[in-house]
């Protein structure tokens, strides 16, 4: 199995350089983030979420390295408004770096616009605030919807229905991996797309939805869910319809490869999760120890975790420590 871990700490080395080099970052720090005392805050959209969850497991294996790190959890509870007061509390009490999942891109901009003003670096996780910051450590999203019509077009033979289970609105992963598949199906003409619906990320709200699109389609050959969670609620009520078709997620959470080994889920885009947290833990550590100013950026930096395509064929692969 490719170890995505090496491709992150590589890719972290040459952010750092560039941005050295593009005179975002000062001479001298104010900080050893390594020996200092310094507070870092992790606020995912959900706490309760497999793939947060991950991450944090991630993060939190990295910082148990540096006694002289204060590392806190704080839960977004699906709202942006939550994750607003938090991220204002996070600047007054003066963290020094906040790793961000944001549940909406716009309505987290000004949040992470004043951290970065006040100096407090903001690295997101996935889900990106939608303004210039330090930095984005995320899974690949339109590459991954690619993929994945990439291998629907091929499993239904480039002839044949497909529904999506769309991520909530303003979510920047969802945006991006519903366009990647998207514009790669227009590539297979033979392959129409019946309809669209919000899962919000949830197994129970994706079988709702998938029970919804079998009632009003009798003949569906494929659907792509945004995320594993709400793929694993369609294959559920696909099942019990008694229905049969291709069912693809994106994310890789144990649970689903273990559903693709039952033959329930036909496959998905995998990322150690694990490793994607460490890489946010370490960017952290860079950017607070290296001053960089992300508030002068023009651009966020991002960071992309290495794929794996997984199907029935490949799961095995995935060695189980790095199941998440």
């Amino acid at each position: 199995m490719r170890k995505s871990v090496h491709w992150g700490i590589i890719t972290v080395m040459i952010v750092a350089l560039a941005l050295a080099a593009a005179g975002q970052v000062s001479a001298q720090a104010k900080k050893n983030p390594y020996k200092d005392p310094v507070k870092i805050a992790y606020l995912p959209d959900n706490i309760g979420d497999t793939v947060g969850a991950a991450w944090g497991v991630g993060i939190k294996r990295e910082f148990a390295y540096f006694p002289n790190i204060t590392y806190q959890v704080f839960d977004g509870k699906l709202s942006a408004e939550t994750q607003n007061q938090i991220m204002t509390e996070l600047i007054n009490q003066k963290y020094d770096c906040i790793i961000l999942q944001a549940h909406d891109a716009a309505a987290l901009a000004a949040s992470a616009r004043e951290a970065e003003k006040q100096g407090i670096p903001v690295i997101d996780l996935n889900l990106d605030a939608q303004t210039p910051h330090t930095c984005l450590v995320a899974m690949v999203d339109y590459e991954a919807g690619s993929l994945v019509a990439q291998e629907i077009a091929k499993g239904v033979g480039d002839n044949g229905n497909v529904v999506i289970i769309e991520a909530p609105p303003g979510a920047s992963r969802g945006i991006n991996v519903e366009a990647g598949f998207r514009d790669t199906l227009k590539a297979h003409p033979g392959v129409k797309i019946l309809a669209a619906q919000d899962g919000e990320w949830l197994t129970e709200k994706g079988n709702t939805v998938m029970r919804d699109f079998l009632t009003k389609y009798p003949k569906i050959n494929a659907v792509f869910a945004i995320n594993d969670a709400m793929a694993e609620g369609a294959s559920q009520a696909a099942a019990a319809a008694g229905r049969k078709m291709i069912i693809w997620g994106a994310d890789g959470e144990k649970k689903a490869l273990q559903y693709i080994e039952q033959g329930k889920l036909t496959g998905t885009i995998y990322t150690n999760c694990y490793d994607e947290g460490a890489t946010a833990a370490r960017m952290a550590l860079y950017a607070i120890g290296a001053e960089i100013n992300g508030s002068k950026f023009t651009k966020t930096p991002i960071i992309k975790m290495a794929p794996i395509v997984v199907t029935k064929d490949t799961v095995a692969s995935i060695a189980e420590k790095d199941r998440w």
